[in-house]
């Protein structure tokens, strides 16, 4: 394309293939889980997803756009409800992501389908697609600190190829609808002290305000410890349209970590109140407590995890990591009828490889494997229940990006 005196034709180029990305990422995703009674859940899927996003016309204009799609390799219509596929275990493709930026001075304003991830509205990425949304959104930074502020019309569910408003989503009655406001901040660095706050109003449905803290503090040079603190209070508001009365609630939680070297110690305690369950319709939950299998956030549960992670690298095997925990729950109720609920025990084990040895060739250092197990125990007035569950993942990546003058 021959430049124009003006610089047009140089910007077209930058705007459409030199700062231009595109981006193939295919996954498969194998589930199977056995419940109590039966059905059981059991899939495995395949797809992934394409994208393509301009680069920056004049430094203030951008367009992106992602397609999305989940089908099935091996999908029995009996054990249905792994979320990988859509209801009745079919396949789907999806316009999960086009949307248009504007920037200015360091600030940008995204409009229409995207993804979010604003603590407890999230991507929620642990199956074949993640969770977007249809917002109108600013981010940027004022300062030292990180800020979004938006409205959100409606929501995709990971398991699901359509858009539905933030009322819906939440359970509300078909015949209400709401979009959602959300802003949020974020302070620092989790090797320093990092901050960060919260906040969604969905009128006549649901408010929440989440809010953490994380400080690090060095032991000798090669011993870390990180302590870290949340809390998080949700209620009904207005009309009070998704139950048809007022509720309200609240979870808290604190965590220690100690680090040294390629290993990772925790220990966690969290809180929810008593008067109802908390809500995550959103995105996944974030409470430190989050298992594969159980939230550990209903009712006046309270919940105590011990973990591990530990990075291979330091034994010759980079890219080799593994974590397990352990996440006992108990006091948890019905909030309706103050009935108590089972008494929960979860054991969790997750190995991951993605190749990060210097001597593969170019082609595999994409490649990501998992490897995911859970084991839960439900303790009941004499009796015992129990649900297995297992999950293999494969990651694969392509990214091109144009080759700028």
């Amino acid at each position: 394309m021959p430049v124009r005196a003006d610089g047009l034709g140089e910007a077209l180029q930058r705007f459409l293939h030199d700062d231009a990305q595109a981006v193939l990422h295919l996954r498969s995703y194998f589930l199977d889980r056995t419940n109590p009674t039966p059905p059981n859940n059991a899939a495995w899927a395949g797809g992934g997803w394409v994208g393509l996003k301009t680069g920056w016309f004049h430094d203030t204009f951008q367009l992106a756009a992602v397609g999305y799609t989940t089908q099935p390799l091996w999908a029995p219509p009996t054990t249905d409800g792994t979320q990988l596929l859509a209801p009745g275990q079919y396949g789907f493709f999806t316009l999960g992501e086009a949307n248009a930026s504007l920037r200015a001075k360091g600030q940008v304003f995204t409009g229409w389908r995207q993804q979010i991830d604003e603590l407890e509205v999230n991507p929620n990425d642990d199956r074949m697609i993640p969770n977007t949304f249809e917002a109108y959104a600013l981010r940027g930074e004022l300062g030292p600190v990180n800020y979004f502020a938006g409205y959100v019309s409606q929501m995709k569910f990971k398991g699901v190829p359509y858009f539905v408003n933030m009322a819906a989503r939440a359970g509300a009655p078909a015949d209400v609808s709401a979009g959602m406001w959300l802003g949020s901040v974020k302070y620092g660095d989790i090797d320093k002290v990092r901050l960060r706050s919260s906040i969604y109003y969905v009128p006549d449905i649901l408010t929440s305000n989440y809010n953490d803290f994380i400080a690090t503090f060095p032991v000798t040079d090669s011993i870390s410890v990180r302590v870290g603190g949340q809390f998080m209070v949700q209620g009904s508001n207005g009309l009070n349209l998704l139950t048809g009365k007022p509720f309200g609630t609240f979870a808290a939680g604190g965590r220690v970590d100690a680090i040294w070297g390629p290993v990772t110690l925790w220990g966690v305690f969290t809180q929810t109140g008593s008067a109802y369950q908390y809500q995550t319709p959103y995105g996944q939950w974030i409470g430190y407590t989050k298992q594969i299998t159980k939230d550990f956030d209903r009712a006046g549960e309270r919940a105590w995890q011990v973990g591990l992670i530990l990075d291979f690298a330091a034994m010759d095997l980079p890219g080799l990591t593994f974590m397990g925990s352990a996440t006992l729950g108990d006091s948890a109720i019905n909030a309706a009828t103050g009935a108590p609920l089972s008494r929960n025990n979860e054991y969790d084990f997750d190995l991951i490889y993605h190749v990060a040895s210097k001597d593969a060739p170019d082609w595999l250092k994409p490649l990501q494997l998992r490897g995911r197990a859970a084991f839960v125990d439900q303790f009941a007035t004499n009796s015992m229940t129990a649900i297995t569950e297992y999950r293999l993942i494969l990651n694969y990546e392509l990214t091109w990006k144009g080759s700028r003058r």
